[in-house]
This record gives C-alpha cells, sequence and structure tokens, in this order.
C-alpha cells in the first residue's frame, strides 16, 4: 500500500481512536482509555513518519 494512503488511513483510525478514548472515559472505563491512547500516540507518529507533520 502506498504511504500516503496508509498515512490517511492511519488519520482516519486517529479519529475513531479517540472518539473510543472519550466513549470510554464516558463509562468511567479508564484503563481502557489508556490502552487506546497510548494506539493512537502510535499511530499518530507512525503517520507522521508517512506524511509529515500534520
Amino acid at each position: 500500500m502506498p504511504p500516503r494512503i496508509r498515512g490517511e488511513l492511519l488519520h482516519r483510525a486517529i479519529g475513531l481512536g479517540e472518539e473510543l478514548m472519550r466513549l470510554s472515559d464516558d463509562l468511567g472505563h479508564t484503563v481502557a482509555s489508556l490502552h487506546i491512547c497510548q494506539g493512537v500516540e502510535m499511530m499518530r507518529e507512525e503517520a507522521e513518519r508517512l506524511l509529515g507533520p500534520a
């Protein structure tokens, strides 16, 4: 998969992850939210590596 497309898909996944973090926080699942946050940060780093700073 071309890096640009992979980066764009990562940006979409980041948005979904952020929404999932908000939902898990609202439901009181803070540990889950922290794990999701770690995954989102990893995806941000990879997207930045592929596409440059957002």
